[in-house]
C-alpha cells in the first residue's frame, strides 16, 4: 500500500505538533507538582530572580560537608617526599605523667630483616657456596665475603647461614633447611 505524499507530509506534521503539545503539557505537570509540594516553582515571580542565585537544599542533603576544611588542603607540591611509615606510637599516660621516663626505656636498636632469599649450596672440598637472591639480583658467596658492605657471610651449617649486619655488628641467622 503506497501512501499520498501530501498525506504522509500531514501525518508527519501532525505527529510533530502532538509530540511539542505532549512536551508542553508534561513541562507544565512537573511544575504543578512541584507547586503542590512547596518546591521552587510556588515562588512568586519577582522572588524567582533573588531565589536563583542561592540555590535552595530540597533534598535534605548536607551541603557544608561537601566542603573542604582548611586543614585538608593537600601539601602544595603533590609531587613531593612523601613517608609512608606508621606515626610514631602515642606516648602511654604514665609516660606523660612524668614517672615512667625511666621505666619506659627504648629498646636497642635492631638490625633490618635480612634482605635476601635462600636459593642453595654447593659444598665443595673444603669450602661451601651459598646462592642467596636480594631483590632482582643473584648473588654467590663464600663464608667470609663482604655482600654491598653491609653483610657479610660468617658461616654456613646444615640448618642456616650466619650473616653479620656491619653497620651495627649484629649476627643474623638465615634458615635454610630442616634442622
Amino acid at each position: 500500500m503506497t501512501i499520498n505524499p501530501k498525506l504522509r507530509i500531514g501525518l508527519l506534521i501532525g505527529a510533530v505538533v502532538a509530540t511539542l503539545g505532549a512536551m508542553r503539557w508534561a513541562d507544565k505537570l512537573g511544575d504543578a507538582d512541584a507547586a503542590r509540594s512547596g518546591g521552587v516553582a510556588d515562588l512568586q515571580p519577582r522572588d524567582r530572580q533573588a531565589k536563583q542565585t542561592a540555590p535552595r537544599n530540597l533534598s535534605g542533603l548536607d551541603l557544608e560537608r561537601l566542603q573542604r576544611g582548611r586543614d585538608e588542603d593537600p601539601d602544595s607540591d603533590p609531587f613531593g617526599p612523601r613517608s609512608f611509615q606508621p606515626p610514631p606510637p602515642k606516648p602511654s599516660k604514665s609516660a606523660m605523667q612524668g614517672g615512667g621516663a625511666e621505666s619506659q626505656a627504648a629498646p636497642p636498636p635492631q638490625a633490618p630483616p635480612l634482605p635476601f632469599a635462600y636459593m642453595g649450596k654447593l659444598a665443595e672440598e673444603q669450602t661451601t657456596t651459598v646462592f642467596l637472591v636480594a631483590g632482582d639480583r643473584n648473588l654467590v658467596v663464600k663464608a667470609g665475603d663482604l655482600i654491598d658492605n653491609t653483610y657479610r657471610l660468617e658461616e654456613v651449617t646444615d640448618s642456616a647461614v650466619v650473616l653479620t649486619y656491619l653497620p651495627m655488628n649484629q649476627q643474623q641467622r638465615l634458615a635454610i633447611g630442616v634442622p
